[in-house]
């Protein structure tokens, strides 16, 4: 084997090294924490609303359907908002009684208790807001597979913007998660899963 073979030999040999190591350093993040199945997603939770401590324990033998978004969202939470107080506006009123719904603000810092206590009732009288300290939305969201972040943006009004999923998370009576349904989950697909729970 001549000296530029065992030159190219030995190079490659090097590349592929550093590779394996930078792939094992990048990737090291994602082995240790695995994405959780449906079934491990759920769980209890309490946060705070204008009139103080709401836990999901305290609407056992209710439906209850939770929203995570924010009040400054310009059009998702809106149209979000907007499925749900449909969906509820067709139950009876029993069924009604049955049901709890939840906006869970992942921006603290700008949306008050009082502040989407107003939103909330401009939806749904029944419709509640709520929200805590960044660890326990953190918590919160991390329980159920939900996202958001937040980002600069260049606005007059607003300092920084919010990314988030857009998902109804549905609860049983049982307090157990049991759906988690797309942004384009209609009133009627909404009001039907609720039904069916009841």
């Amino acid at each position: 084997m001549n000296k530029v073979a065992l030159a190219l030999i030995s190079g490659l040999g090097v590349f592929l090294v550093v590779i394996i190591g930078l792939f094992v350093l990048t990737s090291d993040a994602d082995l240790s924490e695995k994405p959780k199945q449906f079934s491990e997603l759920g769980g209890d939770f309490t946060l705070m609303s204008k009139d103080g401590e709401v836990s999901l324990s305290d609407y056992q033998d209710k439906v209850v359907v939770v929203y995570f978004g924010f009040l400054t969202c310009p059009e998702v939470c809106p149209q979000s908002m907007t499925v749900i107080s449909n969906a509820l506006g067709r139950l009876d009123k029993q069924q009604q009684e049955l049901t709890q719904a939840m906006l869970v603000s992942v921006d603290p810092k700008r949306d008050t208790p009082e502040k989407l206590e107003e939103y909330t009732r401009f939806y749904h009288p029944s419709l509640i807001g709520i929200t805590g300290s960044k660890e326990e939305i953190d918590q919160v969201t991390k329980q159920y597979g939900a996202y958001y972040d937040f980002s600069e943006i260049e606005s007059v009004t607003e300092d920084y913007g919010v990314e988030h999923s857009s998902r109804y998370y549905v609860i049983d009576k049982q307090g157990q998660l049991v759906a988690a349904m797309r942004h384009s989950t209609t009133p009627n697909e909404l009001y039907a899963q609720i039904l069916e729970l009841l």
